[in-house]
């Protein structure tokens, strides 16, 4: 997998100027695009003080670039005709390939300003958040590429995957490296990638079936590349039963929607997508709807049962739901360490399954998403625009749609990486206050501060606003090993402020190995997450770390401790998947808050209940097991189009009570998301 492609053309430098290598010789011919004869470059190389820096020579180039840029606006039909046909069978060119090493400075500053400057802006796209859809290109970013070492260049031989094989060792040495790729920087998800687009099959073959395995449904560009267009249908179609449950227990999804993905020209991307949805779930998924209601104060009685990621939904026939979802953005690259995102989505911070500082758990919400990046550094601010599921206090006219409680949200992230082996985030996520009954929004120049650490420096981990720190760790020690983990400081105790409840913490500790035993696609990934009683919360209610009435970060809230297990295996179209979970959560009882229901306050407590006396997993002893194991083929990897047959077992024990899930199911899906039912 290659991560960033150059794009560029080998008809742009003629029928002889196919190789770039030896002396300046080679541009001569008929390389009409270099003005004639290689006598503007005096020579070879070597004559430029072996820099190729002279400011006299920089200045020419300059302007022969702008000159033929000049024709083009101008309508030169020659010039044009050659950008046509060069985007028209553009292809990848590898800088350490292509360029002997004896004249690469030289030919590293011509190869940036004629063709790189160009081609560096080209648009941005985001890849699903599907764990398992991901998992391949995880792998590839998780490998080290050391330096080549000098004195090994002249024993190269270049394999078929763009890297090269020097005394055994594997080393990758594209232009740019892929280490300083936007995707290898950061753990702030959806990564941000150059788009690939579906192309036209030319080649004979039933048309139906190019379209179900290899192509998207519709595909539209230009003979230039200026515009991409790709339409896909979404569908979740999925039938199941749970033959623990005594009422029947007969389950289905019947998910309809489409995809709409393009790039215009080079620096602007877009994405739409669309999602209706008919269901039925298992009972403890039934449970978890009904209890999303009423978790603030109503002035009414209103029913509003959120479909665990997905939003609210209606009543269909005798016990389904009825909803539906919709997520979209706009990319904007204006240059190579800026991309500006506008959109209706969701976001993930970390490494792991899970995310204790921001995860795809809670519905999509508008978001503003602000990435600069300076070679091993990465910095992230996003903006949004969260939901509480009440009026907070607004009167709504009769018979028109409520308007619900808004809060902002300002996240900060900044990644950097020392020596490709060791990735180091720092995080800030912060809550402002939210609307009041008159629907205003307390909103001042501070909520966008882009600084991290600057509001919390102002208000405090005390203050009216949801302040969360956090920090996030990768150490990759083989090219198949990577140790990651996080850690949640939501507030802390102080020499003024002794109350144990404000130890709010939690940290996460995972492994993943990539080809476990040296088998090619299969994958092993352990984790264990832990949140103390409280974090999250708030002492307004309104103000707690969540959006349309979920978690933002981890489904089941606080005062819990996890740990799950995945083993994947992929052998050429077919894969498999078995996940194991197993947690403890201290639940509340009636009149009790233990501190794992993250939506009540944090200082409210039943007048027997001694908040002096606060430990992990404090409250009625709850257990989950959960295990999933499905197998599937993969149909059409553009959409993660795939046909799955699969068993989930849950067993849930409280009070010496036992709660049993015994859900099999087969479907037929685009796997694009995550849908966390695994609490």
């Amino acid at each position: 997998m290659r991560i960033r492609e150059i794009l560029c053309s080998s008809e742009e430098f003629s029928d002889t100027c196919e190789e770039f290598s030896g002396t300046c010789e080679e541009f001569s011919g008929t390389c009409e695009e270099f003005s004639g004869t290689c006598e503007e470059f005096s020579g070879t190389c070597e004559e430029f003080s072996g820099t190729c820096g002279g400011i006299f020579w920089y200045l020419r180039r300059v302007f022969w670039y702008l000159r033929r840029v000049f024709w083009y606006l101008r309508g030169v039909p020659r010039y044009q005709n050659r950008v046509a046909r060069t985007q028209k069978t553009s292809h990848f060119i590898d800088f350490q390939t292509h360029f002997p090493f004896r004249h690469q400075k030289c030919y590293k500053n011509t190869f940036f300003i004629l063709f790189f400057l160009p081609t560096i802006l080209f648009a941005q796209q985001n890849l699903p958040l599907n764990r398992e859809w991901g998992l391949g290109y995880e792998k590839e970013v998780n490998k080290i590429h050391p330096k080549m070492p000098k004195s090994l260049e002249d024993k190269i031989t270049k394999s078929k995957d763009s890297t090269f094989v020097v005394d055994g060792k594997t080393y990758k040495v594209g232009f740019p490296r892929q280490k300083d790729t936007i995707e290898d920087l950061s753990n702030f998800k959806p990564y941000i990638v150059t788009p690939t687009f579906s192309k036209k099959d030319k080649s004979k073959g039933n048309y139906l079936y190019r379209k179900i395995k290899k192509e998207s449904f519709m595909i539209v560009n230009d003979t230039a590349d200026k515009f991409q267009l790709n339409v896909d249908p979404l569908l979740n179609v999925q039938l199941g039963k749970d033959f623990a449950s005594k009422t029947g227990g007969k389950l289905y999804t019947n998910t309809r929607g489409f995809v709409v993905k393009g790039a215009i020209g080079k620096k602007v991307a877009f994405e739409s997508s669309f999602y209706e949805n008919q269901s039925t779930f298992p009972n403890y998924v039934d449970t978890a709807i009904a209890q999303s209601n009423k978790l603030f104060p109503q002035t009414a009685n209103y029913n509003y049962a959120v479909v665990p990621g997905q939003g609210r939904s209606k009543p269909f026939r005798t016990k389904g739901y009825d909803y539906a979802m919709s997520s979209g953005y706009v990319s904007y690259t204006p240059f190579k360490m800026l991309n500006v995102q506008v959109g209706n989505g969701k976001h993930f911070v970390g490494d792991g399954y899970r995310s204790l500082l921001l995860s795809d758990n809670a519905f999509n919400y508008p978001f503003a998403r602000i990435t600069t990046t300076y070679k091993h550094i990465q910095y992230t601010n996003l903006y949004t625009s969260f939901m509480n599921l009440t009026d907070g206090g607004v009167k709504t006219p009769p018979h028109s749609e409520r308007l619900f409680q808004k809060k902002v949200g300002s996240f900060q992230m900044l990644n950097f990486h020392l020596f490709d082996i060791v990735h180091i985030g720092l995080f800030q996520g912060m809550i402002w206050e939210a609307a009041d009954s008159n629907n205003r929004q307390h909103v001042n120049f501070n909520t966008f501060d882009p600084i991290i650490g600057v509001n919390a420096a102002n208000y405090g981990l005390h203050g009216t606003n949801n302040i969360l720190y956090g920090a996030t760790l990768k150490v990759k020690f083989t090219k198949s090993i990577s140790v990651y983990g996080q850690y949640m400081l939501d507030d802390v105790a102080s020499a003024s402020n002794t109350d144990k409840r404000n130890n709010k913490t939690g940290y996460q500790i995972g492994i993943k190995y990539f080809d476990l035993f040296t088998i090619k696609n299969l994958h092993a990934q352990f984790e264990y997450n832990t949140v103390r009683p409280y974090a999250y919360a708030a002492t307004n209610t309104e103000q707690s770390y969540t959006h349309y009435n979920q978690p933002l970060a981890h489904p089941l809230g606080a005062n819990f401790y996890e740990m799950v297990g995945f083993i994947n295996y992929k052998i050429k179209d077919f894969f498999i998947e078995y996940k194991a979970i197993y947690a403890v959560k201290g639940a509340d009882s009636s009149g009790f808050n233990y501190g794992g229901n993250i939506f009540k306050a944090d200082n409210v407590f039943a007048s027997t209940q001694n908040p002096d006396n606060i430990y992990a997993l404090q409250g009625v002893k709850t257990t989950l097991i959960i295990e999933d194991i499905h197998i599937g083929y993969l149909v059409n990897p553009n959409t993660n189009f795939n046909i799955v047959l699969g068993l989930t077992n849950r067993t849930q024990q409280t009070n010496n009570k036992t709660y049993n899930t015994q859900f099999i199911y087969v479907g037929i899906r685009t796997s694009l998301t995550n849908l966390y039912y695994d609490f």
